[in-house]
C-alpha cells in the first residue's frame, strides 16, 4: 500500500524543474555578480522576537517552535529582514555600500484560503547604503534583466511609491482607521466606495477631489507624472514626484523605460517600505512574480542607520510560467549505461571511470535478465529517456541501437560497427 506523506502547501520538485532550477538560479547569479552583488545565505531558523513587532507579518501566519532552550523560533518568513540584520552586523559603517544576492525558502502559513503555497522559493538582491535614483533605477533594471536573461519578454514592472498617498492623507490628518480604508478602496480602484466614505468625513470638496483622482494613478509614466503633479498639495508629495521622474529617466537611459508602468494606489503587504515600491509581472499571468522596493527605516532596528533597496523573484511561479511556454532549461545530457557480465566488472567499471574523466555521465550495471529485459526496463523509466545502453558479455561490447546489438570497439565508436 502506497501510504501519501505529503503536506499541503509544500511541493516535491522534479528532477527536470530542480535542474532547471539549479540552471536559473546560476545563471542569474552570474548576472547579479556581474553587477558587483555577494551572493550569502541567512538561516532557515529566526528569532521569533526578530519578526514579533514586525506588523508587515500577522503572527498567526508564523511556522512558530520552541527550541530546547525554551526559545521561540520561527522558520524564516522573510528574506529582507535576515539579510538587513546579517549587514548591520557584519558592517556597522552605516556610509559602507553593501550589495547582497541570495536565493531561499521563506515559510508562510498564509491564514487565507485562497493562499494554499506555504514554501516559497526565493532568489532576490539588496543593496544598501545608496539612496540615489541611480540605485533604485540599478535594482528596478535587473528585476527585469532578471526575466529577459530567461527568456521571458512579456515582462513590465508597476512601480509606485508609498510617501504619495501617505504625505497627502498626513497632510489631511487622517486617522490610522480612515487611512487603512482608503487605502484598501484605493488599491480595488474602486471609486464608488471611497466616494461613498468620504461623505462620512468632515473634508472640503476639493481635497475630496484629490483623493478621488488617487485610483487612476496608473499607466503610462509620463502622462502619470503630470497628473501627479498636479495633486500634489504639499512640498513632500512634489519630492515624491521628482524623485520617481528621476528613476524613470535614470531607466530611459539604459534602455529599460518601456518595461515601466505606473501605479500609485498599490500598497505592498511588507510595510517596512518607506519608499519607492514595484511589482513585476509577466502579463499572462495574474500574480506578480517579482516584489520589491526601497526600505531605508529597516536597518535602523539593527542598530545601523542605513538606505537600502531590493527585490525578491517566487522563482517557482517563474518556472511554471517558463514550462508552460517550453522555456525551461532541460538536462538533455546523454548518459552512458554499461551493463557486464561477472567475468568483465572491473573491465566495465575502468570503462566508465574513463568516461567520467571526459565528463560523461556513466552508470554500471550487473546483468541479472537478458539484455533485452533490460533495454525494455530502462526506455520505460523516464530518468533513463537519453541513455545509450552498452553490454559487456564474452569479451565483447556491444551497444543497443532500436533494438539492435552492434559489436563496437569502444564507447562513442558506434560507426566503426565489428
Amino acid at each position: 500500500m502506497l501510504f501519501n506523506y505529503s503536506i499541503d502547501g509544500f511541493e516535491n520538485i522534479q528532477h527536470q524543474d530542480y535542474f532547471a532550477l539549479q540552471q536559473i538560479n546560476a545563471k542569474l547569479m552570474s548576472l547579479y555578480r556581474s553587477f558587483g552583488y555577494h551572493q550569502i545565505s541567512t538561516p532557515t531558523f529566526e528569532t521569533y522576537d526578530l519578526y514579533v513587532n514586525e506588523d508587515s507579518i500577522p503572527s498567526d501566519d508564523l511556522f512558530k517552535l520552541v527550541n530546547h532552550q525554551g526559545k521561540v523560533l520561527v522558520l524564516k518568513p522573510d528574506a529582507t529582514l535576515p539579510v538587513t540584520r546579517m549587514a548591520a552586523m557584519n558592517h556597522p559603517n552605516s556610509q559602507e555600500i553593501i550589495k547582497f544576492s541570495y536565493q531561499t525558502n521563506i515559510y508562510r502559513n498564509f491564514s487565507s484560503p485562497e493562499i494554499i503555497k506555504k514554501e516559497i522559493t526565493q532568489i532576490g538582491i539588496e543593496y544598501f547604503g545608496n539612496n540615489s535614483p541611480e540605485c533604485d533605477g540599478e535594482v528596478i533594471a535587473l528585476a527585469i534583466r532578471s526575466l529577459l536573461e530567461n527568456g521571458i519578454e512579456d515582462v513590465h514592472i508597476d512601480l509606485g511609491h508609498v510617501g504619495f498617498i501617505n504625505f497627502l492623507f498626513d497632510d489631511l490628518a487622517f486617522s490610522c482607521k480612515e487611512k487603512a480604508t482608503l487605502f484598501k478602496y484605493i488599491e480595488n480602484k474602486n471609486i464608488g466606495d471611497i466616494a461613498s466614505y468620504l461623505e462620512k468625513l468632515a473634508l472640503p470638496d476639493a481635497k475630496k477631489t484629490v483623493i478621488l483622482k488617487l485610483p487612476l494613478l496608473y499607466g503610462e509614466p509620463k502622462t502619470v507624472l503630470k497628473e501627479m503633479k498636479a495633486l500634489c498639495i504639499n512640498d513632500k508629495m512634489q519630492q515624491v514626484v521628482k524623485k520617481i521622474s528621476e528613476i524613470y529617466a535614470h531607466l530611459e537611459v539604459i534602455g529599460l523605460a518601456g518595461y515601466v508602468s505606473f501605479d500609485l494606489g498599490f500598497t505592498n503587504q511588507m510595510n517596512y517600505y518607506s519608499d519607492i515600491n514595484f511589482k513585476g509581472y509577466i502579463n499572462s499571468c495574474g500574480e506578480p512574480v517579482i516584489s520589491g522596493g526601497r526600505y531605508n527605516n529597516l536597518s535602523e532596528k539593527f542598530g545601523i542607520p542605513r538606505p537600502a533597496c531590493g527585490f525578491a523573484i517566487d522563482l517557482l511561479k517563474v518556472i511554471d510560467y517558463m514550462e508552460q511556454h517550453q522555456l525551461l532549461p532541460r538536462d538533455d545530457q546523454k548518459t552512458d549505461v554499461i551493463f557486464y557480465e561477472n567475468p568483465q566488472k572491473a573491465d566495465a567499471y575502468k570503462m566508465a571511470e574513463q568516461l567520467r574523466k571526459k565528463g560523461s555521465i556513466a552508470e554500471v550495471f550487473l546483468m541479472t535478465e537478458t539484455k533485452e529485459k533490460h533495454v525494455t526496463s530502462f526506455k520505460e523509466n523516464a530518468l533513463y529517456k537519453n541513455a545509450v545502453l552498452y553490454f559487456l558479455m564474452d569479451g565483447k561490447l556491444f551497444s543497443e541501437m532500436d533494438g539492435a546489438f552492434l559489436e563496437i570497439k569502444t564507447i562513442g565508436s558506434e560507426s566503426e560497427v565489428m
